[in-house]
């Protein structure tokens, strides 16, 4: 499996990141019910043959309702062997600290590996979450108070490194004037969808100049949530022509079958050299 240092974090990841989100799916983008029926027993199985295949990151978020699968996975491997992804909406300080608890309690572990501010907005939006429950999506600025919980939770390793996610070109460009932000998250596909703001060609080249940056850098929504499916094979191959200036690759697997079939392709796109 291809290895590579996420950015100047110290954390040395598989450049294929297992995305969770499938696992409990209820609906494909069509309306189609062909994913979300694993049970935690069952994703924790999967999880840990894809970690014999050297897949370490696994990728969460508060309210994907995945966090079950990899807490029954991090009672059957290793835990300093697997890298923990997970995102909250945080704002403040206050909202950090409660929801790096509420991690903690829910995966069954005492530290999170990569902590991300998630989908960061150029302007914060009021929003309903998805049992309805209403919240803030903040901008970068609204968002500072919960990073600097998650930054002196560095200190004491509840937290390996902080990171924001967005699907905006002009957040991306804000990141490079806050160095407390370690690894980057953000859309990146062949039909330039799933972008707030920018062109795609804009939206590459900002990640161009955080990847210099020395940021770690992974990309989702690379089969832009399941709409390029019948093209996946094309569409994973683009992803990988960016392997200069991404670091590892977010996608959403179900089962196996995803794992390897993933795992053959970036066999075949990757340059030896690129770890």
């Amino acid at each position: 499996m291809r290895t590579i240092q996420l950015g100047q974090s110290k954390l040395r990841v598989s450049r294929l990141i297992y995305g969770s989100e499938p696992f409990n799916l209820k609906k494909g983008p069509d309306g189609d019910r062909n994913q979300g029926d694993k049970t935690p027993e069952q994703a924790a199985e999967i999880l840990k043959e894809a970690l014999e295949l050297g897949v370490n990151v696994w990728d969460t978020r508060d309210d994907y309702g995945t966090h079950p699968h990899l807490r029954e996975a991090l009672n059957i491997v290793k835990r300093s062997d697997v890298f923990i992804a997970d995102k909250s909406n945080a704002l403040t300080e206050k909202d950090g600290w409660a929801a790096l608890e509420f991690s903690n309690k829910s995966l069954g572990t005492d530290y999170v590996d990569i902590m991300f501010l998630h989908n960061v907005l150029n302007e914060g939006v009021d929003r309903k979450d998805s049992a309805g429950k209403p919240y803030r999506a903040g901008n970068l600025k609204e968002r500072m108070g919960a990073l600097g919980a998650w930054v002196e939770a560095k200190e004491s390793g509840a937290v390996r490194a902080t990171a924001l996610s967005t699907h905006s070109t002009k957040v991306l460009r804000q990141v490079l004037d806050v160095p407390e932000i370690d690894i980057v998250c953000t859309t990146l596909n062949m039909a330039g969808a799933v972008i707030d703001d920018g062109t795609l060609e804009e939206h590459i080249e900002a990640i161009r100049a955080l990847k210099e940056d020395g940021r770690g850098i992974y990309v989702i929504k690379v089969l832009h949530a399941g709409r390029l499916r019948n093209s996946a094979a094309d569409a994973v191959r683009w992803a990988y022509q960016f392997h200069e200036i991404v670091d590892a690759w977010n996608i959403g697997m179900y089962d196996m079958n995803d794992v390897w079939s993933n795992l053959d392709m970036m066999e075949e796109c990757l340059p030896l050299h690129s770890g």
